[in-house]
């Protein structure tokens, strides 16, 4: 399986939000409260991107998205925040 350059930026992409995402909840622990848990946060980024990809790919101008790509994605940053605030 062959990744393309914009799968990897957007994996790319998501992960480092998931390290960001941990940063700002260590560096903020009452955040862990709030009614969406910091762990689903990726998701929001993940969604944004993934809009800007579809745009992109309905043009004809890059290939679309699959969920594995966003499974890989959202959940390993997922699990790198979880980590990193457990931590």
């Amino acid at each position: 399986m062959t990744l393309s350059r914009v799968k990897l930026l957007y994996i790319s992409a998501v992960l480092v939000a998931g390290v960001v995402i941990g940063f700002l909840v260590r560096a903020k622990p009452e955040w862990q409260q709030l009614a969406v848990p910091p762990a689903a946060w990726p998701f929001a980024v993940s969604l944004v991107i993934d809009l800007v990809i579809g745009q992109l790919a309905a043009q004809g101008r890059t290939e679309p998205l699959t969920m594995g790509d966003r499974f890989v994605a959202v959940i390993g940053a997922g699990i790198i925040v979880t980590l990193m605030t457990a931590l």
